[in-house]
């Protein structure tokens, strides 16, 4: 299979930045009457139609296999819905800094299960890329004084859910599907279940603003149909791995964001933190670049 090292880490981090603006988003709908499940589920429900009309715009096709069904289903529950889910979940128990941090256990995740599950060997590199980002990660960390244990929790699985969905997507059988196309049965399956928990727990509610509808529906395509149709694409160039690890440019885009946006306080570890995070980026796109050369 023919693959374009540039092109898979350029959307692996612009997805990663897409992902890191959800935080600052899904804030503001909060605060005009939505919650966690309706955020979670309009995010999907809003991206099928749009999805399923770019699908047949491109003339791709929807047709699959049942083995590919199977991965389909299993790509939509771990990534569309128990992340989100998750992640959006432990932000009620714990700070959004201790909560990403946590969540990004993923991509030591990924890696241990690609090299000892499926027996793929990791560069040097790509170690010391994690090492990097890890603790860049654990720099963003302040004094948080609220350890709610469900929030951790909460973070952890958030950060396990991932972790498979990422991997579902490289081992999954779905690799030759068009990128919109995985990302439209994705949003399917998340619908069904998110709805289906939200009727059950009484959390689906209309009782929302205006301007919480507009932005619950830019979420929905910034996210669902931007950066998780590029995923796909990430994976199938760089690998699950070095897709995870280029995930990790999320926090910087939030910490940006954060200090444009909302007035957010940027301290000298949490720059530390993200310089440190761009070096194993660094380090990751130059060995894709000699990848490609040699190739």
């Amino acid at each position: 299979m023919k693959t374009n090292k540039s092109l898979g880490a350029f959307f692996a981090i612009l997805a990663a930045c897409i992902y890191g603006c959800t935080g600052i988003l899904g804030k503001v709908t909060y605060a005009e009457g939505s919650n966690t499940i309706m955020l979670t589920w309009c995010r999907s429900l809003f991206s099928i139609p749009v999805l399923f009309a770019v699908v047949k715009a491109k003339g791709a096709s929807l047709s699959v296999t049942k083995h590919q069904l199977k991965s389909l289903i299993l790509l939509g529950i771990t990534g569309a819905s128990l992340t989100s889910m998750f992640l959006y979940g432990a932000y009620n128990y714990i700070s959004v800094g201790l909560t990403t941090c946590i969540h990004f256990i993923y991509p030591v995740i990924v890696a241990v299960v690609c090299v000892v599950v499926f027996k793929e060997k990791i560069s040097r590199t790509k170690v010391a890329a994690i090492v990097l980002s890890v603790v860049g990660l654990l720099m963003f960390l302040e004094k948080d004084l609220n350890l709610d244990p469900r929030g951790i929790l909460l973070a952890l699985l958030s950060g396990v859910a991932y972790a498979g969905y990422v991997i579902l997507m490289d081992k999954g059988g779905v690799r030759d599907l068009h990128p919109m196309a995985i990302s439209f049965y994705c949003c399917c399956v998340a619908s069904v279940i998110i709805g289906i928990y939200g009727a059950a727990t009484s959390q689906l509610t209309v009782d929302i603003t205006p301007k919480g509808w507009f932005f619950m529906f830019l979420m929905a395509m910034c996210v669902s149909v931007g950066a998780n149709s590029m995923i796909p694409v990430a994976v199938k160039h760089v690998g699950p791995t070095a897709t995870s690890i280029l995930g990790m440019f999320e926090p910087i885009s939030t910490v940006i964001l954060g200090f444009v946006v909302l007035n957010e306080t940027v301290t000298a570890r949490g720059l530390l933190g993200c310089g440190l995070v761009i070096v194993a980026v660094v380090l990751l796109t130059l060995e894709s670049s000699r990848e490609k050369h040699r190739e």
